[in-house]
């Protein structure tokens, strides 16, 4: 079914997409941030305080919110990129690296906030 990709298809898919707990612990990332943190929005160590909380991938509970996690090798602490807050540093290239879930929920965040249906701090400057 190659189906128009408007923001009603892609909320419907939504619960499709994500299992419940991965929807539960997105749901409150964003409503602890948007009172918790000045731009409204999570951070890296949100996103693993949640993750461990609803015990969900923090990988993937970051893609969500447009952050994708980094480990070069086990060594190595993890780093995040922040699609929201740094777009320059989230090259294309960087998101073939993840998961096949992962990717999912990064495209599935990359489409809801183009289409302007995340409240994202910084889409109210015109």
């Amino acid at each position: 079914s190659g189906g128009v990709m408007n923001p009603e298809t892609i909320a419907a898919a939504y619960p499709d997409l994500f299992p419940r707990r991965v929807q539960r612990a997105h749901m409150a990332l964003l409503t602890w941030a948007e009172g918790a943190n000045p731009d409204r929005w999570p951070t890296p160590p949100d996103v693993c305080r949640f993750a461990r909380l609803y015990g969900v991938p923090r990988a993937t509970l970051g893609a969500l919110v447009g952050m994708l996690s980094m480990r070069h090798d086990s060594q190595t602490r993890e780093t995040w990129v922040d699609a929201v807050r740094n777009p320059e540093d989230a090259p294309p290239h960087l998101i073939q690296r993840h998961s096949r879930d992962v990717i999912r929920a990064f495209g599935w965040f990359c489409a809801t906030t183009d289409l302007g249906w995340l409240r994202l701090p910084r889409c109210s400057i015109h």
